[in-house]
This record gives structure tokens, C-alpha cells and sequence, in this order.
């Protein structure tokens, strides 16, 4: 909910409100909001309750900006450190679904999208690094989705993909490197034109 902006940003959430929607007590709807707190996906304000997260091009590119270093680097290291058989499957696993990627929605596509990339970060040997690139993935997801749907068009997020992996199987990290932060940037490039698209369609679900 809070991922997909089911609230409007920067609306207040009403914990009592939510309680009676999701048929549950106060306490595990608070303890839920403070998580997401934790997980930056919505905020707190003492003496004013819980808010739904605002909707700001800088925050897009500022987390993008540290994506970029974070999975840079977690390609590298998967790339040095998984054995064969990781890398084949991942290899594998990606031209599977890549086959069959027009016939995905752009949900599904977006799940995949976002597996291949954690599926690298846990290859990278680094479970902190891990950690810290599927928070981000958490944050961004919303835009990122938007993102899918416009990119499918030129097939351009699983092409890439590819390459990245067969890069891996070739244990040239310098190049899946390469590709993999220019496959970000070419994503986030437009992206004051996502968000734009984004909030029209927050504000179009009541219309």
C-alpha cells in the first residue's frame, strides 16, 4: 500500500481508519506504520500522526545517485566471487524470463526486473550491501514500475539484463559494471517526466 502510494503524498494517514479497513485492533497497525517509517516509505510527526511520504524528483535521483554506486559494486563482487553454477543459473534464469517478457504484465515484469537485481546483490557475498540496495529498490518501486512500462517499449530492460549477465559468466565485472550503471542512468534519465506521470495517477484513482 504504502509502496504503490495508495495514499496521497504527504496525506495523513488515520490509524483508525486503516484498523477498521484491514479488520484488525490499533496496536498491529501502529507497529506496521512505525516500520514503514524505519523503511522511509512514509514519516511521523510528533503530536501530528503518520504521513503518507512525499513525491520529490530530487529524492528519486538522490537514492538513484546511491543505487548506482551500490550495485555497481555488488556486480563486481558477484561477478569475482559467485561460482559457475550461480552465474550460469542466473544467466539462464534471466534468458527464460526474458523470452517471455512481452506476455508478462508490467507488474510481473517489474517483479522480475527487481529479483534479477537482488538476486546479483546476494551473489555479491555482501549481506549489508544486499540490505541496503532492496531498501532502495523498496523506496522507488512505484517510479521504477512506470519506469518498466515506458522502457518495454524498446525491450530495452531485459536486453540490458542480458548483457549484464553475460558479462557475469564471462567474470569481466569492469564491463558488467559498466553496463549495469548505465542501464540505471539510462532509466532515471526522464525522470521528472515519470514523476509527473506518477502523481497523475495517484490522483486519478478517485477521479
Amino acid at each position: 500500500m504504502a509502496m504503490e502510494y495508495r495514499f496521497k503524498p504527504n496525506e495523513r494517514i488515520n490509524e483508525l481508519e486503516l484498523a477498521a479497513k484491514m479488520q484488525v485492533s490499533r496496536s498491529p497497525i501502529r507497529e506496521a506504520l512505525q516500520r514503514l517509517v524505519t523503511e522511509g516509505l512514509i514519516t511521523f510527526q510528533v503530536n501530528r500522526g503518520f504521513f503518507c511520504r512525499g513525491f520529490d524528483v530530487e529524492e528519486i535521483l538522490n537514492l538513484t545517485d546511491v543505487r548506482i554506486l551500490l550495485e555497481e559494486r555488488a556486480v563486481r563482487l558477484a561477478s569475482e566471487h559467485a561460482s559457475d553454477l550461480e552465474l550460469r543459473a542466473l544467466f539462464d534464469w534471466w534468458q527464460k524470463t526474458s523470452a517471455m517478457a512481452d506476455a508478462l504484465s508490467s507488474a510481473d515484469l517489474t517483479a522480475k526486473d527487481e529479483e534479477f537485481h537482488m538476486r546479483i546483490a546476494k551473489l555479491s557475498g555482501n549481506p549489508e550491501l544486499a540490505k541496503m540496495i532492496e531498501g532502495i529498490n523498496t523506496r522507488i518501486h512505484f517510479v521504477r514500475q512506470i519506469e518498466v512500462e515506458k522502457h518495454r517499449r524498446l525491450s530495452t530492460t531485459y536486453t540490458e539484463h542480458n548483457r549484464i549477465a553475460e558479462a557475469m559468466l564471462k567474470r569481466d565485472g569492469q564491463t558488467a559494471s559498466q553496463i549495469m550503471g548505465d542501464h540505471i542512468r539510462i532509466s532515471a534519465a526522464d525522470a521528472t517526466e515519470t514523476m509527473k506521470e506518477g502523481l497523475a495517477r495517484i490522483f486519478m484513482r478517485e477521479a
